[in-house]
């Protein structure tokens, strides 16, 4: 097994509530998917020690050090309590444990907290307009640049190249040892001979050293989930023409600015600031009572009302009210909201799952309620609903 140990200039760029020398950052390499036909020929992990981000590599030289090569990081994982990975939860965390399994190592994950970065970015792709949510496209979101240019799998054909080559080096010697013994003099092989496995196992060890460095790097893109899921502060809202804007304060400052639309709702946010355009409703809506039994229709007035007062109304103009009828209506300004999240809400019929709240000047001045609304339109352009 060949043990690879650096410093590598890294700054951790996200404000993390956990203790910094307590996160290992980690990934594998493997020739396949199945941890029953394939093998684990390298891992690679970084941790802070000593003020500094530290690079460490396991990387088996044959089948046979596979276990080692687990054994070895196990021991390691120990001293920490957050694992840090992309996808490691859809991969290498369950390749590890199966690995484990087959070779009847007595080890687990139980003594950390995961976070996947994968996992908590996948939902806010389409915000981030992320072809996809590949660690690779994601660095490139955020302008990092690596040194490596391969993919995984082409990695695969690299280890196996490799272990051919190592193979034939180790046998070249052999042969030029036993001819120098016979003619007394030692051969070395080439110097092209002697490198070639060299250059390849430098191949293998830069690829999985530039996934775990950014892994480091693209922690900020954990901003972007902040951005939905941690709270805000109001700073403005009022109306423009026939748009409510809402201004608002982030948490965290976020690395690239972003930009959507969707459904007519406009959204923009850069670094700390972040803004909502909402288009706006004017005219006449309903209000809907839920406890329709309680109430009369009276059509040539449009409207319902209480059974109390109904008892002045001649039976002629009245009728039980229904769902459906079971209404007053309201002329006013009004926004969209895609579920019942602030009441009073009005609608232009029964059974429209689109709501509306009205804006009024109450409404502007009430933080808790704009921070609801904000949040749930956030949630909606996520989500995609209509």
């Amino acid at each position: 097994m060949i043990t690879r140990q650096i410093s590598v200039k890294l700054d951790l760029q996200y404000p993390f509530t956990y203790d910094k020398n307590k996160i290992l950052f980690f990934d594998i390499e493997t020739t396949g998917f199945s941890a029953e036909t394939t093998y684990l020929y390298l891992i690679g992990c970084i941790y802070y020690k000593d003020s500094s981000f530290q690079l460490i590599q396991w990387f088996s030289e044959g089948i046979d050090e596979e276990a080692l090569v687990l054994k070895t990081f196990f021991e390691f994982s120990k001293n920490y309590t957050v694992l840090i990975h992309f996808n490691g939860s859809g991969f290498d965390i369950p390749y590890l444990l199966r690995k484990c399994f087959q070779l009847k190592l007595p080890y687990s994950f139980d003594h950390m907290q995961g976070i996947d970065l994968y996992k908590e970015i996948y939902p806010y792709r389409k915000i981030l307009r992320l072809p996809n949510c590949k660690q690779r496209t994601i660095e490139r979101f955020l302008h990092i640049s690596r040194k490596d240019t391969f993919v995984g799998g082409d990695l695969i054909e690299v280890y196996q190249s490799y272990l051919g080559k190592k193979r034939y080096e180790i046998l070249k010697r052999r042969h030029l040892a036993v001819s120098g013994k016979e003619t007394g003099a030692v051969k070395s092989p080439s110097e092209e001979e002697a490198s070639e496995s060299d250059r390849l196992l430098g191949q293998l060890l830069l690829h999985n050293e530039d996934d775990v460095k950014g892994l480091v790097q693209v922690c900020p893109i954990l901003t972007y989930a902040d951005l939905f899921e941690k709270p805000i502060h109001i700073q403005n809202a009022g109306i423009e023409g026939t748009m409510l804007i809402i201004e608002f304060a982030l948490i965290s400052s976020l690395p690239v600015s972003i930009q959507f639309h969707t459904d007519n709702l406009s959204f923009q946010a850069h670094e700390n600031a972040a803004s909502l355009r909402i288009p706006l409703f004017q005219g006449e809506l309903k209000y809907f009572y839920e406890n329709y039994k309680d109430y009369f229709y009276l059509p040539a007035e449009d409207r319902a009302i209480h059974k109390s007062l109904a008892a002045f109304v001649d039976k002629d103009y009245r009728q039980k009210a229904k769902p459906a009828t079971c209404y007053t209506r309201k002329q006013g300004i009004f926004v969209p909201q895609y579920e019942p999240v602030i009441t009073p809400y009005f609608q232009q019929k029964h059974s429209d799952k689109i709501t509306f709240l009205e804006i009024h000047t109450d409404f502007l001045l009430q933080e808790e309620n704009l921070e609801r609304y904000v949040s749930h339109i956030l949630s909606h352009m996520i989500n995609g609903k209509s």
